[in-house]
């Protein structure tokens, strides 16, 4: 009776310790402590509410870096445009000088038709994912629910369309309509940077606190792999004794049968 109640012992060790290892083996394999609801029914749910919340700052972090980006290929658009517009300021000046001719003046005119349809050509082609930025119709909320929006920049909403440097007077007048114009795209690009600042701070902040949530999901979730292998070696060891006393008990059944025997 006694010996039936040890081997009964040592098969239910047997049994836990060889249980215990396979959950050692998983946990080591897949690095996480948590690979089925039973290993921790409530650390489970607290592991799922934090990567449905990781993966909604992931989403958040994605979708600001989307604005950055719309809004710099923005701002470098109108970064060619103040260059154009420099160009145009130069020219004015150059023909407000009395001692040009008619030729000299039609040239430099030639020039700034061609600046001014660059001018329009940019405000209308400029795009992110296929919306147009320059042309006025750009109206969107951000996701911090700010609204942005940016003005027609053609060279109509500019007042550059009309200018004409054919004459001394006419490159005056020129050059008032230009600084003004000059004045508009550099208090947007202002504009935009600010905003683009906001974002890319809203960005970090985001970051942060994806980087600590996450941190605290593998807290919750993930195994520790050094502890892991010292109970693996541990139940291995358990597993190796409760062998040895099955086969400890054999032995002496059989010493026991062979004395009876006699």
């Amino acid at each position: 009776m006694i010996g039936k109640t040890i081997t009964s012992i040592n098969h239910s060790n047997l049994l836990k310790t060889d249980e215990a290892r396979g959950k050692n083996l998983d946990r080591l394999a897949s690095g996480k402590r948590i690979n089925k609801a039973s290993d921790d029914p409530a650390g489970l749910a607290v592991a799922m509410t934090m990567q449905s919340q990781n993966r909604g700052l992931v989403m958040q972090i994605a979708n600001r870096q989307d604005e950055v980006s719309m809004m710099q290929t923005a701002e470098g658009a109108l970064g060619s445009m103040s260059a154009m517009l420099q160009r145009m300021n130069e020219l004015s000046v150059q023909a407000a000088n009395g001692t040009l001719t008619g030729a000299d003046r039609s040239a430099v005119q030639l020039e700034i038709d061609q600046l001014r349809q660059q001018i329009d050509q940019t405000a209308n082609n400029t795009t992110y994912n296929t919306r147009p930025l320059l042309d006025g119709s750009l109206q969107i909320q951000l996701q911090n629910g700010q609204n942005f929006s940016i003005p027609a920049m053609n060279s109509s909403a500019l007042g550059v369309d009309q200018a004409n440097l054919t004459t001394a007077q006419g490159a005056n007048t020129a050059m008032d309509q230009i600084s003004q114009a000059i004045n508009s795209v550099t208090s947007q690009r202002s504009s935009i940077g600010a905003v683009q600042n906001g974002i890319q701070s809203e960005i970090r902040n985001l970051t942060t606190e994806l980087v600590n949530t996450t941190a605290a999901q593998s807290r919750v979730e993930d195994a520790d792999m050094a502890a892991e292998i010292i109970e693996m070696f541990k139940n291995e060891l358990q597993s190796k004794a409760a062998i040895k006393a099955f086969k400890m008990q054999d032995e002496n059944r059989i010493a026991v049968m062979d004395l009876l025997a006699d």
